[in-house]
């Protein structure tokens, strides 16, 4: 069993290849990273955990920034930016900042010491499979980066009209989002997963025969055919050779999205108010604001974050679901690197969403000036959220089905 290994990408069957530890192999066929080695990668990946956990107390305690105008001094936490817009009536985007932002972050970093540590002490502690399956499930939810970019992009807009002066929080938000990449980067997922079921009591089943065995999309463990529909005897995630109506949700998260850009760009995100008058701003009006005061490098990278990286991610998932509707069978490497690609930039979408909930926090004087958030926010959110999700439900292995011929199974 353990000599053999299938590529979660186009599931290319091989032979386990031995990676010495700092190397990685990659898949012949579609390039994905099958195993990546890491030196004490267990060892290292719990101190990491524990040093983050450490870390994340300060981090949202301790305001980010503080904003003070003719004598009135403002704060701002995560927290309290989520609970700005709660208190504007944007609930759906307060609840999005308060997952993405503290709630998946720790809990990424609890499941990972949990894992790390049941592993480090040799003994397999009730729930270390579950709660590895439940990290990978998490890993690209976890936005602290994007938070700290519309950090940087706040900070911008208001250092000219205000002064904005970092708090304690900020650089243990820092130090929290190095150990958390850090994490991510240690983390050899095919030793922790043999770690783990090295130390079941039944033996995993034979993956040997003529057919094509099932490899589990969780844990990449390889199974018998007839274990279809089945729970994977290593991470108890169900079994299937193909996931079951990928292109089904796929196509429908995809419309979805594309349906909700409009409103997305056209209806405001927030209002800013000074001395009792002002004027609901979109997307648009905000990249346009930024232009006008010269900072056109901020401006560039809202404009990539709130506009081409959506719109391109619908335009690169269309071009993956016709290649499958269609039998498209040229470029198909180029196309995994494309997904691949739409996969990772998809939650940078996410930064107009946290600028509008820390200027919503941070900027509240009173009458003399105040940021109001609008329902615009909302659905920009749900355009991140749906595109992010029907990358997600995509099955890669799909494109190269068409390409070796074999038989359709429920997509």
């Amino acid at each position: 069993m353990d000599k053999m290994i299938a590529c979660h990408d186009c599931d290319l069957l091989l032979a386990r290849p031995s990676v010495p530890e700092g190397y990685f192999a990659h898949c012949p066929r579609c390039g994905s990273t099958l195993i990546s080695a890491r030196r004490n990668s267990i060892e290292r990946t719990l101190a990491l955990a524990i040093a983050g956990l450490i870390l994340f107390v300060p981090a949202n305690l301790y305001p980010l920034l503080s904003l003070e105008a003719l004598g009135l001094r403002q704060s701002e936490t995560i927290f309290s930016s989520a609970m700005s817009l709660y208190a504007d009536g944007l609930w759906l985007v307060s609840l999005l900042i308060l997952l993405f932002a503290i709630i998946v972050p720790l809990t990424k970093l609890l499941l990972l010491g949990y894992v790390s540590a049941s592993l480090c002490a040799r003994r397999l502690w009730r729930g270390t499979a579950m709660a590895m399956r439940s990290y990978q499930h998490l890993d690209e939810w976890g936005m602290l980066e994007v938070y700290l970019l519309g950090i940087v992009v706040s900070v911008v807009k208001l250092v000219d009209v205000a002064s904005v002066e970092p708090g304690l929080g900020i650089y243990s938000l820092v130090g929290l989002i190095l150990i958390t990449v850090l994490s991510s980067t240690m983390l050899d997922r095919d030793l922790f997963w043999r770690r783990i079921g090295e130390r079941y009591p039944n033996p995993l089943p034979d993956a040997s025969g003529e057919k094509h065995p099932i490899c589990c999309h969780d844990c990449r463990l390889l199974c018998p055919p007839q274990m279809e529909g089945q729970h994977c005897p290593r991470c108890h995630g169900r079994l299937h050779a193909r996931t079951p109506h990928s292109l089904t949700w796929s196509w429908s998260l995809l419309l979805t999205g594309a349906f909700l850009l409009i409103p997305a760009n056209l209806l405001p995100i927030m209002t800013v108010r000074t001395l009792g008058r002002g004027e609901p701003s979109t997307i648009i009006d905000g990249i346009v604001e930024l232009t006008h005061h010269g900072l056109f490098w901020i401006a560039l990278v809202v404009l990539v974050a709130s506009i081409i990286v959506p719109v391109g991610k619908l335009v690169g998932m269309l071009i993956l679901l016709l290649t499958v509707q269609l039998g498209w069978t040229t470029n198909l490497r180029q196309k995994m690197l494309m997904y691949r690609f739409v996969e990772w930039v998809g939650r940078w979408s996410m930064l107009d969403i946290f600028v509008v909930g820390i200027l919503v926090a941070l900027v509240q004087l009173g009458n003399l000036t105040h940021i109001i958030g609008n329902h615009g926010a909302t659905a920009f959110a749900a355009v991140v959220i749906s595109t992010m999700l029907a990358a997600q439900k995509f099955d890669t292995r799909l494109i190269w089905d068409r390409h070796l011929r074999r038989p359709e199974t429920t997509a």
